[in-house]
C-alpha cells in the first residue's frame, strides 16, 4: 500500500457486486478505479450542493435585511472551496 493511503471496504449484497463486476468488465475498467471515481463524483456532489445551499441563504438573509453583501473575494473563496 502506498504512503498515505487507507483501505476503505464495506459489504454489498451479491446480487449488486455481480452487477457491478460486470459492468466493469464490459466498460474495462477495474472495480477499485470505477468506485474511487463515484466517491470523489460524490465528494464533489456534495461539495457543490453545500456551496448552493450557502450563496441561497445569503441571497434569502440578503432579501430580508438580515446579510450582507458578498464581497467578490468571499465569492471567489466560496466557489474555489467548492473545487
Amino acid at each position: 500500500m502506498k504512503e498515505n493511503m487507507v483501505r476503505l471496504s464495506f459489504d454489498i449484497p451479491e446480487d449488486e457486486h455481480f452487477i457491478l463486476k460486470t459492468l466493469c468488465v464490459h466498460a474495462r475498467l477495474s472495480i477499485k478505479d470505477f468506485v474511487h471515481a463515484m466517491i470523489l463524483k460524490g465528494i464533489q456532489d456534495l461539495k457543490t450542493e453545500e456551496f448552493r445551499k450557502r450563496l441561497k441563504e445569503s441571497i434569502r438573509q440578503s432579501k430580508e435585511g438580515k446579510g450582507r453583501v458578498i464581497s467578490s473575494d468571499e465569492l471567489d473563496r466560496m466557489v474555489n472551496d467548492d473545487k
